[in-house]
């Protein structure tokens, strides 16, 4: 996929571009999330189960409230692949008839040759706003 197709939101520094989610992404990020999260909590042992449900969310029926855009990706330029990524499920909630907008961070992850570089921190900065 060209530079130009993507939404890219910044330059993170060392050869890595932070970017929306597009549609195109539901395979690396379902690999990439049942590789880097598969140990435990809802996925199999081998990440299977985490990578099934990443895949539904980019499928033909779509999560109801989560689009490909909900999800931040860092990318490694020079080979293309995730090395962090996360996604946000925006939601609206109500408290004594007052509504207002909540977003939960989910699926918050980096490559272990990836991490203390304050990736998931930048990711943090763009869902915060």
């Amino acid at each position: 996929m060209s530079t130009q197709n993507k939404k890219i939101i910044r330059d993170v520094g060392d050869g890595l571009l932070m970017r929306h989610g597009l549609p195109e992404d539901g395979e690396a990020l379902a690999l990439f999330f049942g590789e880097q999260l598969g140990d435990g909590g809802l996925a199999t042992r081998d990440g299977q189960g985490l990578a099934a449900m990443t895949r539904d969310l980019f499928s033909s029926r779509p999560h109801i409230s989560l689009t490909p855009n909900d999800f931040t990706i860092i990318e490694e330029t020079s080979s293309g692949r995730i090395v962090s990524a996360m996604c946000l499920i925006q939601q609206t909630w109500t408290y004594e008839g007052i509504e207002f907008g909540f977003g939960r961070p989910e699926y918050v992850a980096t490559h272990p040759d990836f991490r203390r570089r304050g990736l998931v921190s930048a990711q943090f900065e763009v869902v915060h706003q």
